[in-house]
Formats: structure tokens, sequence, C-alpha cells
């Protein structure tokens, strides 16, 4: 799974998104579960939420979107889980937003 860490910018009312892609390198079928955002919104899920089945030797994306309303910094997590048996905990992706209004040229 990669990356651990989406980084967002965008300003207030405007979105940005990011991706996560879950990968299956094993031989059978990875039962995987995607879940929310503790702060919805600024942070959605557009797609790959909830449980999913990914064959062998393919991959899942999934897309994080950040819509901010208001200028600061917004912090929250992703958790997924698995059937992995080398996966025991829960695999946590951090998901950092900054939202600051543009300065405009004169």
């Amino acid at each position: 799974m990669s990356p651990h860490t989406l980084h967002f910018d965008a300003a207030p009312d405007a979105t940005a998104s990011a991706s996560i892609t879950i990968s299956n390198t094993g031989g059978a079928s990875l039962e995987a579960n995607v879940g929310s955002p503790e702060h919805d919104p600024p942070f959605s899920i557009l797609s790959g939420v909830g449980a999913l089945t990914i064959a062998p030797d393919s991959a899942q994306t999934v897309i994080v979107q950040f819509a901010p309303v208001t200028k600061g910094t917004t912090d929250d997590k992703i958790e997924i889980t698995s059937n992995d048996p080398k996966q025991k905990k829960p695999i946590k992706v951090k998901l950092q937003g900054k939202s600051k209004i543009p300065k405009t040229r004169r």
C-alpha cells in the first residue's frame, strides 16, 4: 500500500485530490476494508471506500478529496484492514490538508 501520508493544498471552496494504491501481490484474493475519515468534510473518499476484493497480482486505487470551506490546516486518517496474514494491525494513512487564501497580484 502506498503512500502512507497524503498531502493536500486547496484554497477555501476549492478541491484537491490524491490517491492510495492497495496492491495484492499474493496468490489469493485480498479482502480489504477502507474506512472513512473522521473529518468528512473536508476529507471524503470519492472511490474505493468500504469493502474491496482485490484479485491476485492486481491493485485498487482509492481516491481521497480535500474540500475545505475555511482557511487553516486539518489532519485526519483513514484506516485500512485486510485479511493479509502479514498485516496484523490496520494500516493508517495520514491525511494532511492545508487551506489558505491565495495571494492576488496587483
